[in-house]
């Protein structure tokens, strides 16, 4: 797999994961009646939109990132009413006549309105039909409002939920307001982006172990790797190459071959070899070294052992992905110790001391997204890529889910966090028989959250330029 096409499918995986961690909150949100409004990629002017319901789906021109809009969020949202207002139904009037009833201007815009709340054509047009019917074509404004909301009994069914289509057209957005439902549902909403992540990553870790063979520990006769200027390289050892005997010695044990290797030091030895399904033969001669740990003197020809591999089953797979070595628990655990290291005050000087040159960039040293996507495409070796790239995407989400429940603002743990002063704060008002109506003012949340913002675009202009002039290099 090419480099280029390793860069892409990183991206993609990227831009699927950050919709899916919107699509968290979107649903939760919806499932406790809160309105929804707006689901985006990017930022910025707006490419393309088609709304669903009450919400609008589109793609904004720059795609660095993604956001749904939950009403109420914002001190600056604006609730809505019941739906219609006599105004609504009012026609067009002419100077000097008596004001008659809704005209076919003012049904379009009751039809727009109906639709804007999430009411399908069919049922709009249905609604509008009873009402008109009730009216007539000259009935007052606000008898054809009276006959719109009964239309509405009538027609929609009420299930008693919050912010179903019922209670949108009649009680608009009464109690729908993020603030208004429990605070058990709205950190349920704030954690689910997070959640959604970390479950990308199981389903990605499982995928990996179940599908692409694994390592055993134990090595075979086959080449791996060709150490470069050894006496491997020089008698023409190619990895892929399967070791048979060793001069006249035959054996399917890689470390009964081994040894006879080293027991020839400066001796030609005869090689036996098979290649692409064919039995060839080379010569080489073996490196006279002394053996570290014996002293005694021994022949290397410079090849390393490839790794035996195999599938496997299901069980094994689960267990792997979770709690081995390279599976979710190691990996959310070091995520932690990653964000601890790199935002602490040693890790942020030791990252400006890399971008003057003053210190040289280590292999575990942070990346940006930019840097995370180099790493997956430096391999041009298949297998190798792909199991690469799967282990990216699962520790690039992993660490965006533990990262996005810091309890600093703009974060969603920030906005955990001030959901949990609130709750507490009330919880002693309300003990000391004081109203349970403290909020967290939003100018002193914006206090935190501009400095918060300032020191992670540093840090994140700091990484991209690492990545640009000293990236890191796994091979």
């Amino acid at each position: 797999m090419s480099g280029a096409v390793s860069i892409t499918l990183f991206v993609l995986s990227l831009i699927a994961a950050i919709m899916l961690h919107e699509l968290g909150h979107l649903l939760t949100a919806r499932r406790y009646g809160m309105r929804a409004d707006q689901y985006f990629l990017g930022f910025g002017p707006t490419l393309w939109s088609t709304r669903r319901g009450e919400t609008e789906y589109g793609v904004k021109a720059f795609p660095l990132g993604g956001f749904v809009r939950i009403k109420g969020m914002s001190p600056l949202d604006e609730r809505l009413a019941p739906v219609g207002t006599r105004e609504l139904f009012a026609p067009a009037t002419v100077p000097g006549q008596a004001p008659a009833g809704p005209d076919e201007q003012a049904w379009s815009r009751i039809r727009a309105e109906l639709l804007r709340r999430g009411t399908p054509p069919d049922a709009a047009d249905e609604l509008l039909a009873a009402t008109r019917a009730r009216t007539g074509d000259h009935g007052h404004p606000q008898a054809a409002l009276e006959a719109l909301h009964a239309a509405i009994d009538e027609h929609i069914p009420d299930t008693g939920r919050v912010g179903d289509l019922h209670h949108r057209l009649l009680r608009g957005d009464e109690d729908r307001f993020f603030h208004d439902r429990p605070a058990w549902q709205r950190a349920i909403v704030l954690v689910a982006g997070s959640l959604t992540h970390f479950l990308i990553a199981l389903v990605v870790l499982v995928a990996m172990y179940a599908l692409l063979p694994q390592p055993t520990g134990e090595v075979g006769p086959e080449v791996g790797q060709v150490v470069a200027d050894s006496p491997a390289e020089a008698a023409g050892l190619e990895p892929g190459d399967r070791l048979l005997s060793v001069d006249q010695f035959a054996s399917e044990n890689y470390d009964e071959l081994r040894l006879a290797i080293r027991a020839r030091p400066d001796r030609p030895v005869v090689l036996g070899l098979e290649r692409d399904g064919e039995r060839i033969t080379l010569t080489v001669v073996p490196e006279r070294t002394e053996d570290p740990d014996t002293g005694e003197t021994i022949g290397l020809i410079g090849m390393v052992p490839a790794e035996q591999l195999e599938r496997l089953g299901p069980v094994q797979a689960l267990e792997s992905a979770t709690i081995g070595p390279g599976g979710f628990v190691a990996i959310f655990t070091g995520s932690i110790a990653a964000l601890v290291r790199v935002f602490s005050p040693q890790g942020l000087a030791s990252m400006l001391s890399q971008a003057t040159g003053a210190e040289e960039r280590g292999l575990d040293g942070a990346v940006s997204l930019v840097g995370a996507a180099s790493l997956a495409g430096q391999s041009t070796d298949t297998g190798f890529a792909v199991l690469i790239l799967l282990s990216l995407i699962a520790s690039i989400n992993i660490f965006i889910g533990i990262f996005n429940l810091v309890p600093l603002p703009p974060l969603d743990g920030g906005h955990l966090a001030v959901l949990g002063v609130e709750r507490t704060v009330n919880l002693v008002r309300s003990l000391r028989g004081r109203p349970a109506d403290f909020t967290v003012d939003p100018r002193a949340i914006a206090a935190v959250a501009i400095p918060v913002l300032v020191v992670l675009g540093t840090v994140f202009l700091v990484l991209l330029y690492l990545d640009i002039t000293d990236p890191i290099r796994l091979f």
